[in-house]
Parts: structure tokens; sequence; C-alpha cells
């Protein structure tokens, strides 16, 4: 027979023991759940070291897609599936990717460009979505994960241009009013510029016909010139054959034909080559026709080695001059004045003459000129007056 006393004690050692159990099972789960969320906690301030070590972490991977991406693009989502790892000495961590991005703005293309001015054509307009696809291949060693990001959707992105703010120029999109006036602007200026190219070149080629016309005429003058001076050469040089040829009639045919002619340098060419010829026919008709050409012809005076006195008479004779007023190219006969202001009798007084071949005698009242043709073309010879000593008298023929 039990106690009652002793039951109602054992209960309540029951019920003690039972209640610490509890307590002590409580405090450990609620460690357990502590510890968990720090560990989850420390995973999500670092997710590239909390990761697995075969499973790349998304965040890196998205941090890897973005620097790939142009600036307007982001990413709306992200999408990893893993994919078999390829043989590598290295463990690798391999997977594919597919983001979903959306263009952040508008983007243009270049139509055209006007000096300064960048005319745009839109491209993508704001919230274009496009799916972009890659292979990733990771490793995870203790500096981290090393992640290789490879597209395959290259041009996915192409010719989808660039916003505004990073193209050239003053950029205007096409279709704007902004657009239709500079366009208007640009085509003033445009038909402006080609009008005042068009005056340039039509001034330069007005200019370049005028220089070729000119040059060519110039050519043509020259061309001319050269002729004219080869025909003139030809025609001296056939005169002064002539005239120093061999056939008198010939000599005499030339001479009188320059002489006759209107051209003073084939007469001049003319008297020069008679005036030396020792043909004294040829040289009288050019005497001839020098004293018909003449009508006061200076009378140079020397004195003499022999009379020393007539240098004190050449000084104060003075110079003499032979008047010519008529002579007779048939004859040869010519009247005039011969004198000089020094002395009486030899003060200017009728004369009369003669030109006999080469030799011109001159006699006035008291006075005598005797002249021959010299080699210098000059007549040469002796002045004689009664009471003066004979003097040596010159006549150059210019």
């Amino acid at each position: 027979m039990k106690r009652p006393g002793n039951g109602r004690f054992a209960a309540r050692i029951t019920a003690g023991i039972a209640a610490g159990t509890t307590a002590s099972l409580l405090a450990i789960w609620i460690s357990s759940a502590t510890l968990a969320e720090s560990v989850r906690a420390a995973e999500t301030a670092d997710p590239a070291k909390a990761a697995p070590a075969d499973r790349i972490p998304d965040a890196l991977l998205r941090a890897r897609v973005e620097a790939l991406l142009p600036a307007p693009w982001r990413i709306e989502s992200l999408t990893v599936e893993p994919l078999p790892a390829l043989p590598s000495p290295e463990p690798q961590v391999a997977a594919r990717v597919t983001a979903k991005l959306v263009l952040g703005g508008p983007t243009y293309l270049v139509d055209s460009r006007e000096g300064p001015v960048t005319f745009l054509r839109p491209a993508g307009e704001a919230g274009l979505a496009k799916s972009w696809v890659a292979t990733a291949f990771a490793s995870h060693g203790a500096g981290g994960w090393t992640v290789a990001v490879t597209p395959q959707t290259p041009g996915l992105l192409d010719g989808l241009g660039k916003p505004a703010a990073e193209l050239p120029g003053r950029t205007v999109v096409l279709g704007t009013p902004e657009a239709k006036s500079l366009r208007e602007q640009l085509d003033r200026d445009a038909a402006q510029r080609l009008a005042e190219d068009t005056e340039r070149r039509r001034r330069e080629e007005e200019r370049l016909a005028q220089q070729t016309a000119a040059a060519k005429a110039e050519a043509t003058r020259a061309e001319m010139e050269r002729r004219a001076v080869e025909a003139r050469v030809a025609q001296v040089a056939d005169l002064r054959g002539k005239l120093a040829g061999s056939d008198r009639a010939a000599r005499l045919a030339a001479f009188e034909a320059a002489l006759g002619g209107n051209d003073p340098a084939l007469r001049q060419t003319a008297m020069e080559a008679a005036l030396q010829s020792r043909d004294a026919v040829v040289a009288n008709l050019a005497l001839k026709d020098w004293i018909a050409r003449h009508r006061a012809v200076p009378v140079q005076l020397y004195a003499t080695k022999e009379d020393p006195s007539s240098e004190v008479v050449v000084q104060n004779l003075g110079p003499m001059t032979l008047e010519i007023d008529g002579f007779s190219p048939v004859n040869g006969a010519l009247a005039g004045k011969l004198g000089a202001p020094g002395y009486s009798i030899a003060r200017p007084s009728s004369i009369v003459g003669t030109l006999a071949q080469t030799e011109l005698a001159v006699n006035s009242f008291g006075c005598a000129l005797t002249l021959r043709l010299a080699e210098h073309r000059t007549l040469d010879g002796l002045l004689r007056c009664q009471t003066l000593p004979t003097l040596i008298a010159r006549i150059t023929l210019d």
C-alpha cells in the first residue's frame, strides 16, 4: 500500500524534469536559428565569397555583362543556366547567360553631315527590348572568381546607333522644324557657294583664255619676227654677196636697187660695201649718192709736219665748210661755197668742183681742195691757199 503523499511528490518531480528538458531544447533551437541567419547575412554581404564554388554569382555575371554593353542599354533581367564544364586542368564552372536588355534612351544613326551640322535619323526608341545571350566560364580560387563572358549574339545591337550626345557636330533629328530650317539655310548657302564657284571658274577660264590668247599672239609675233629677221639676214647677205661678187653688172644692179629703194639699212649696207669696193665705178656711184644727199659738209683741217706754222693756221682758220648748192650725178659737177672765217683768203666764196671716179676737186677764190676716197670711208687730201701753208683736209662719209 502506497502513501498518497509520495505519489504527489513523484508527479511533481516528473513534471519538473519534463519542463527542464523542454526549456533546454528551446534554447538550442533558438541558437541554431540565430546562427543560420548570421550566415545568410554574411552571404548577402559578400556573394562572391559566400556562393558555392560550383555556381557563378549573379552579381558578378551582371557586372561582366554590363561592361560589354553600350551605354544606353541596361539589364532588366538576367537568367543563368548551368552548363557542363569543359575538360580543363583547373576546375571551371560554365553557364549560359541570357539577359533581357532594354534601351534606356533613343538612339540615332548619322544620315548626313553638312559642315558643322549632323543630321540624324532615329534608330531605336527608348524601351526597345533585346534578348542577349552569352556563355560564361569561371574559376574560383583564393583571390576570388575569374570570369570570362563570350557573347553568342555579337551582331544583336548592330545598326541601332548611339545617343545623340555621342555623335559629332551639332546634331539635328530629321523631320523636326529645326532640321527643316537648317536644311533650307544649308541649301541657300550651297546655292550661293555654287554660284560663287561658277563665277570664279568663269573668271578663271576667261583669264586663262586671255593668257592663252596672249601667249599665242606672242608666239605668233615672235615667229613672225624670227622669220622677218631671217629674211632680213638673207636679204642683207644676198646684197653683200652681190656687191662683193665678180660679176660687175650684178654689183651695179644690186647697188642701184639698194640706193633707189626706201630701205635705209640696205642703202647704208650698199654704201659701206661700195665705198670699200675696189671697183671705181661702184665707188663713184656711192660718192655721187652721198654728195647728192648733203648740203653742208664739214671739212676737217690738220697741220703738216713739214711746216711748223701750219698748226697756228689751223687754230686761227676756224671751221671750214663745203656748202653744196647744186650737184649733177651725170657728170659729177658741183657748185656752192667753200671757206673758213679766220683768214680773208679763205673766207667763203663761190666754188666750182668736179667728182671724177673717186676724186673730188673744188676750186674757190684763192684756194683749192683736192680729196681722194680712202679705205676708211673718208675723203682725204690737201687744202692749198695762196698765202697760207698747205693743210691736210678730210671729209668723213657718215
